[in-house]
């Protein structure tokens, strides 16, 4: 048996990983010519190497840590102090949020509200937390209006749109609150395990190829590897089992066609309509419709400047929900590994483009003159920049409406009756995780393939719902 994985990103290489260590014979199908997909190192130029933005690696699962970590050697890893601070109203709060310096901000009055309407949703809250169904309904439940509306409101409205609109998945996913407790301690200046939030992160050096390049060494000798191999058909018998895979060859610009044997498998870890399409008739129409209308994507434009100075801030990243601030959040590369840029310092500057601020067409020259101008608003000066350039990821941060989870259910259900064929991951299921927990659902489908006990509906619905701490 072979198992042909679509895609190489965290997902697709941990599968590959998890299948070799199984001794597992595989596949792997790559567009790009480096692997990583979303979380992949680039090398610009001269000047130094930097991910597709900030990437932390850690999870709250203890035996995922240690499985990543195994990787690569203990050397190979830096532990940094997560510093993460929020921008708005002219200044910086820190992340989360002291309450003095919400009393600072906005003042006795505004801040008395805050408390009163925080302390109502803590005593209230459960009661309405069952009808929740939106991301405000569930926010200002659990926090109260009046921080709901100062903090979080804006940011939703500037990464995915309308909050009415977002259904409580993304909210609760997205979004942890600290307890009383915590936030007692955070007064005190105590620092201590979170529950909410990840207070340091692990990151290997040289960037996230170093980790990519371990899993690529690991797996060689169990399997094949096709890098700019892009997949363009996807061809089923009668009872729906994949039985070819048409594939273009990017150096050649050659097609070749793939047959599989009876008993291999298809993962995917590519987008859903991008599955659906390869797929074309073999799914229903409104598979199809779903998959356009319902699985909604918007763009992410990083805009990177190669500045002079070592260091633009000592933050690990700064959020940013002004609206009037073009970028939602702000990172270098120095903060993760300082080796990966020989001289002064990367920066990323990721600015979120969607239907209701559509940004992605601007001009590279217009991008990047905006997110200078930004960064003296920020306080940070106007650093001498010595080269710019602006990657686009079209199509590449979920937005959850209202009431999409029972669709998608019914279009990945749709996929799981096609007997040899599996989607997993952040894009292949359509979820709003990060880098360890692609990698967590990678493994896992390895652990299916390698047992033939295990029911693929139960480990579906385990990778359901992750909660992301930033």
């Amino acid at each position: 048996m072979t198992v042909y994985i679509l895609g190489g990103g965290p997902a697709g290489l941990a599968l590959a990983q998890g299948l070799s260590d199984h001794g597992q014979d595989f596949a792997l199908i790559e567009r790009d010519s480096v692997l990583g997909g979303l979380a992949k190192t680039v090398s610009w130029d001269t000047i130094g190497d930097h991910d597709l933005g900030p990437h932390k690696i850690f999870s709250m699962n203890e035996d995922l840590n240690k499985r990543v970590n195994s990787l690569i050697a203990a050397d190979q890893w830096i532990v940094r102090d997560k510093k993460a601070t929020i921008f708005m109203g002219g200044q910086y709060l820190p992340y989360p949020p002291s309450p003095f310096a919400l009393l600072h901000i906005y003042g006795p009055v505004t801040f008395l509200k805050m408390c009163m309407g925080f302390g109502l949703a803590k005593l209230f809250g459960w009661i309405k937390a069952p009808f929740a169904k939106s991301f405000e309904q569930d926010l200002s439940a659990r926090v109260g209006f009046g921080l709901y509306n100062k903090l979080f409101r804006p940011i939703a409205e500037k990464l995915w749109g309308d909050p009415r609109n977002l259904d409580i998945k993304l909210s609760q996913g997205r979004v942890q609150i600290p307890s009383v407790f915590e936030i007692i301690l955070g007064i005190l200046g105590v620092k201590s395990n979170s529950t909410f939030e990840a207070l340091e992160f692990s990151y290997p050096k040289g960037g996230l190829k170093t980790l990519w390049d371990a899993i690529f060494k690991n797996i060689s000798s169990h399997g094949s590897i096709l890098t700019c191999h892009a997949v363009q058909e996807l061809t089923c018998d009668a009872q729906g089992n994949v039985k070819s895979i048409e594939v273009l060859d990017l150096t050649s610009n050659k097609a070749k066609t793939l047959i599989l044997s009876d008993d291999d498998y298809v993962i995917s870890s590519l987008p859903l309509a991008l599955n659906a399409r390869l797929l074309g008739d073999y799914l229903s129409d409104k598979a199809h419709d779903i998959a356009q209308n319902v699985v909604r994507l918007n763009d992410l434009v990083l805009v990177f400047l190669h500045i002079e100075a070592d260091e633009l801030t000592d933050n690990s990243w700064i959020f940013i929900p002004d609206p009037d601030i073009i970028f939602h959040r702000v990172s270098e590369q120095n903060s993760f590994d300082v080796s990966m840029v020989p001289s002064g310092s990367i920066v990323c500057c990721e600015v979120m483009s969607s239907p209701q601020r559509p940004l992605s067409d601007l001009p590279d020259d217009d991008l990047v003159a905006s997110c200078l101008d930004d960064l003296e608003k920020l306080g940070l000066g106007r650093p001498k920049v010595n080269a710019s350039k602006v990657t686009r990821l079209p199509k590449s941060y979920p937005v959850y409406q209202v009431g999409f989870e029972s669709q998608l259910k019914e279009l990945i259900g749709e996929f799981d009756t096609l007997p040899n064929f599996k989607t997993v991951g952040r894009q292949g299921a359509f979820n709003y995780i990060g880098t360890l927990d692609a990698m967590d659902i990678g493994f896992g489908a390895a652990d299916w393939i390698a047992d033939s006990q295990k029911d693929w509906k139960l480990e579906r619905e385990r990778t359901e719902h992750f909660q992301v701490l930033d």
